[in-house]
């Protein structure tokens, strides 16, 4: 792969037949419902919630009974437009998640943007895995967000 695939960020847009402020709602505080935890976590089948602080400086998280695991920082927190977090997660760690939530139609056009890919140049087998994995990721996401 060249660098200047691992440089462009990995884009990602959905549907849901929610307004903006309940997409942002359940994309944060209801994370739990529909994160897909047993392939895309820490502790897989032992995660109990997924917490999202609503806050800059706040934290996403997992939760297992043997503890927390942590998957971003919060850098930016707009609700119900926009949030921004500082990924943590193994190679991938460094980079930058920003979801943009905005009306289209009777529901939001929600828009997901991973970069800073640059930085950490030795993770190309995560930056293909993250390519598939928000799809796999959003998938509940978007059939949650159905009526």
């Amino acid at each position: 792969m060249s660098s200047t695939v691992m440089t462009e960020a990995i884009r990602k847009t959905v549907l849901v037949d929610f307004a903006p402020a309940e997409a942002f709602e359940l994309f944060t505080t209801r994370v739990s419902s529909w994160w897909p935890t047993e392939t895309h976590s820490y502790g897989h089948d032992k995660v109990t919630d997924v917490v999202f602080e609503p806050r800059v400086g706040g934290l996403l998280y997992e939760v297992t009974d043997e503890g927390t695991a942590e998957w971003a920082r919060i850098t930016a927190w707009e609700p119900p437009h926009r949030l921004a977090m500082e990924w943590l997660i193994g190679k991938a760690s460094g980079t930058e998640v920003e979801v943009r939530f905005a009306p289209e139609g009777p529901g939001s056009r929600v828009e997901l943007e991973h970069r800073g890919w640059e930085r950490v140049p030795d993770a190309i087998d995560e930056y293909k895995g993250y390519t598939h994995g928000w799809d796999v990721v959003l998938a509940p996401y978007t059939e949650t967000g159905k009526r």
